[in-house]
């Protein structure tokens, strides 16, 4: 071997290493790099349904959603308070209350059926764009972060969680109609990452009935 043939091979590892240094403390669980690396995990639930003083946190929001100064705030309004109702389906499911589950779960469909007619509503195609983009990726978290927790839960009352999952996949494929070829496309590795995970936490179920 020349030098020169010697000199590329000490090149090429270097490089190698160098890459793998980048790598490593990326890779997911699943042994890729993960799209979902700096995701931000659900909030602590605060009140939850099965609280006599839930309907005040219900009107808490309302009252935030009358104040909020436009469309757009409103829509990251209702995108946060989507994120609280799965901490507080996930906080039910532990607890073992199925009917408080359902209602949590129905308070995440709300909030993201209000936030995707908001986007609808919004006249200018720029802001449309960004919101349905904000939107599409705070849903593919959505269904991330649940298959994620899936088999962590009780098998008794988490079945109220492939249907939550389903309500988010729904609403992300209506709201990526929104965007241009080019940005639905950047969504491409999140969408894998979300089907792989969902199928992996389901399959819990198959081999445990």
């Amino acid at each position: 071997m020349t030098r020169r043939h010697q000199a590329s091979l000490v090149q090429l590892c270097g490089l190698l290493y160098f890459l793998l240094l980048i790598v490593e403390p990326a890779l997911a669980g699943h042994g890729f790099m993960s799209a979902f690396g700096n995701i931000e995990w659900l909030p602590e639930p605060g009140r939850t349904p099965d609280s006599s003083w839930y309907r005040l946190d219900a009107w808490q929001e309302e009252g935030k959603l009358l104040l909020a100064r436009d469309p757009e705030a409103k829509t990251h309004l209702c995108l946060t308070f989507a994120r609280e109702k799965l901490a507080e389906l996930e906080a039910m499911i532990k607890a073992e209350n199925t009917p408080a589950a359902e209602i949590a779960a129905g308070r995440y469909r709300e909030y993201v059926d209000r936030a995707q007619r908001l986007i609808n509503e919004q006249t200018g195609t720029m802001s449309k764009e960004t919101l349905a983009e904000v939107m599409a990726n705070a849903l593919l978290e959505h269904q991330y972060i649940l298959s994620v927790i899936y088999e962590e839960l009780p098998a008794s009352t988490r079945a109220v969680v492939p249907r939550v999952i389903a309500t988010a996949q729904e609403c992300y494929q209506d709201i990526t109609k929104l965007l241009p070829p080019k940005k639905k496309g950047a969504l491409f590795f999140k969408e894998e990452e979300v089907r792989w995970s969902v199928q992996m936490a389901l399959r819990a179920d198959e081999t445990n009935p």
